[in-house]
């Protein structure tokens, strides 16, 4: 089972929503929680939970996380294959704090896990500095791996165009070479930012954003996320 965290405080719901709708695009069987709803619910639970979800043959575990609830949350035979990182957010009153916190989210990763993460957020990639881990960049600056082909901080239009810049291999192994992808959208409002990391998310995993024919959007997802 791939198991993934989404980190972070004003992007995080919209991005697991996005890749929840792209996986089912594909007939991916996932599952999206956010422990820190779910009353009563603990590391033990959360081994217990996982353990269902293989005996359901749920591909997918996609956990919505802040940082400080690691340790509460995630049990030490969890690892996070893939790890996204949208903005640094509530790092800006306690920077030390939120690097320790990072530091330990980082120490949950597979040994071969990947790091998504929002070039564009310059306190996130001075916290990210040192880290021995493979990154995939999203954002709008010239650096970022996954990139949009228009600029805009939110979307309202029937279609998205990403780009990927440079080539990147697939956690499989697979070399994906730079093109571009439209992702279909139901409904507006999304963030570009939320977008890109849905995007790099796919792609990394070796799946096409784009949806798998024209009846299938991607769109805000809500009822079906636990």
């Amino acid at each position: 089972m791939l198991i993934a965290g989404i980190l972070g405080s004003e992007g995080k719901w919209q991005t697991a929503g996005i890749i929840s709708s792209i996986l089912a695009s594909k007939g991916k069987k996932v599952s999206v929680i956010d422990p820190a709803g779910m009353p009563g619910i603990n590391s033990e639970r959360i081994s217990a939970y996982v353990s269902e979800l293989e005996k359901n043959n749920i591909g997918i575990l996609i956990l919505k996380m802040n940082t400080p609830e690691i340790d509460k949350f995630l049990p030490d035979d969890i690892r996070f294959d893939i790890l996204v990182c949208d903005r640094a957010g509530s790092c800006k009153n306690n920077k030390r704090a939120y690097s320790d916190n990072l530091k330990k989210v980082f120490s949950k990763m597979a040994d071969k896990g990947i790091a998504i993460v929002n070039v564009d957020d310059s306190d996130l990639i001075k916290l990210l500095e040192g880290m021995k881990h493979r990154f995939i960049t999203y954002g709008f600056n010239s650096k970022a791996c996954v990139t949009a082909s228009s600029i805009g901080d939110t979307v309202y239009k029937e279609g998205f165009i990403c780009c990927l810049q440079r080539s990147v291999s697939t956690r499989d192994g697979k070399v994906m070479e730079p093109q571009e992808y439209k992702i279909r959208l139901e409904t507006g409002g999304f963030d570009c930012h939320n977008l890109l990391a849905a995007a790099a998310f796919a792609i990394v995993n070796g799946i096409d954003p784009n949806p798998e024919d024209k009846d299938r959007e991607v769109k805000q997802i809500s009822n079906n996320l636990i």
